[in-house]
């Protein structure tokens, strides 16, 4: 693997990039400029490179369109809820179950996980996002902790070890040449290793902050209990969580998954959304449907706006994307940098592990998660076998950094449905994953050295 110039640019600002988010720094200004600069050296033209800012916002955007689209529905059919009391009827039988923090935490986590065993962490955050959100609030946890037990849990634990579905282990096995059993069986400890630091360390650094003032959940007591109801908000209280339920079913039962299930959520939201509208305003529902679609759908460009630039640089890390924005033939600077840098791996079990997972996690900061899992186990399999190693474990090692980088806990771009239905700040969450997932990957490592 021959680097050039662009290759090393675009390492300098990856490197930067991920200062910046432990550092907890803006990086906006950071990926702009390194888009520019790469577009230039790349091309050979400052005119290509001015226009290389445009094309990795524009297929930055394009790429996270139907994300964007799906909050604003699930936000607009969330704002008329809270607008004629239906939130408020629908978690009274819940509010007397979850009465502190650590139980909105832990239960609100398990939750997002189980379903995104099923269908998946992005349609299962707009199945139980609403709905949960209003409930840890009361409970007294702040929005970037309930934001970041829902990442952490879904995106991290359950997609990283993907046991129902089993799209990642079937990646990963194919490329490192062993059965998909033994990925799911060596991923056990993993995943579970990783997903307990992670989530207990994330849990004692909110409560840390919590109790020094730094965090709040102030917005607990921001509604007013309501005395009466309409027949709007039953009919809400009641069709909307056994429409998500029903949801649920068919998602596994046909079997709908990724874009399907997210466009089945997206339809039924709709629905729920105009008829709830009519119960509540007759006549006049037109009107209010756009009042609640606009809210909705501004929100979710306000959350997903700051993101776009940033996407739009590591982009041009994925083979897939980059043409679309340096033009054709244009590589993916992430993989490339990937495979130099196995090429120099000496062979011993703990140097190939730390590189593997250090592979998967620089490939998935195109915000893929997916992305890198045929380079680490191709990787498992060229470098464990040699020196007899467990290539099972090192490509189940390498799946997990994969997933967790670019599966949404340390990327801005794949915290953004979770972001969106909480009203957090994607930076800011990824911020207070980084440690976290960085120590939870680092024990997995360790456990991963001793079982290869």
């Amino acid at each position: 693997m021959v680097l050039t110039p662009s290759h090393w640019i675009y390492l300098a600002v990856v490197i930067l990039v991920i200062l910046g988010m432990a550092f907890r720094k803006g990086v906006i200004p950071t990926c702009v400029l390194g888009t520019f600069v790469i577009g230039w050296v790349y091309t050979h033209s400052f005119v290509k490179g001015i226009q290389t800012l445009y094309n990795a916002n524009l297929a930055s955007a394009t790429s996270l369109l139907s994300i964007i689209v799906i909050i604003g529905l699930m936000v607009s059919l969330l704002r008329l809820m809270e607008h004629i009391g239906a939130d408020q009827l629908l978690l009274r039988p819940f509010q007397s179950r979850v009465r502190n923090p650590a139980v909105a935490f832990w239960g609100t986590g398990l939750i997002k996980g189980v379903v995104s065993l099923f269908v998946w962490p992005t349609p299962a955050t707009m199945m139980i996002g609403p709905m949960m959100v209003p409930i840890a609030l009361r409970a007294g946890l702040p929005l970037i902790g309930i934001a970041m037990t829902m990442n952490l849990f879904g995106h991290g634990i359950a997609l990283s070890g993907d046991y129902v579905i089993q799209g990642a282990p079937k990646l990963t096995s194919s490329a490192a040449g062993v059965p998909v059993g033994a990925i799911l069986h060596a991923s056990v400890p993993l995943v579970l290793t990783t997903g307990l630091v992670s989530t207990v360390l994330a849990y004692m650094f909110l409560r840390r902050d919590m109790r020094r003032g730094v965090l709040t959940a102030s917005e607990t007591g921001s509604a007013k209990a309501r005395e009466s109801f309409g027949i709007a908000a039953k009919f809400a209280a009641v069709v909307v969580p056994l429409s998500f339920l029903a949801t649920i079913v068919t998602t596994i039962s046909l079997p709908l998954r990724g874009d399907d299930a997210t466009a089945f959520i997206g339809g039924v939201a709709s629905l729920l959304f105009l008829a709830i509208a009519v119960l509540e305003y007759g006549w006049q529902a037109p009107s209010a449907v756009m009042r609640f679609l606009t809210d909705g759908f501004v929100f979710s460009i306000r959350v997903f706006a700051p993101v776009i630039p940033i996407a739009g640089f590591f982009f041009m890390g994925s083979p897939d994307v980059a043409p679309q924005i340096l033009g054709t033939g244009a590589p993916g600077f992430l993989l490339d940098l990937g495979k130099a840098l196995s090429a120099h791996v000496p062979l011993s079990v703990t140097p190939v592990a730390i590189i593997i997972v250090l592979v998967g996690v620089i490939a998935g900061l195109d915000g893929s998660g997916f992305s890198g899992l045929v380079l680490v186990g191709t990787l498992a399999q060229a470098l464990g076998t040699p020196i007899g190693a467990n290539v099972a474990v090192l490509a189940a090692l390498g799946q997990i950094g994969s997933v967790w980088s670019g599966g949404g806990t340390l990327v801005p771009w794949g915290v953004l449905d979770i972001a969106g239905v909480t009203g957090c700040n994607p930076e800011a969450l990824t911020r207070r994953n980084f440690l976290p997932v960085i120590c939870g990957l680092a024990a997995a490592t360790i456990v991963a050295i001793a079982l290869a």
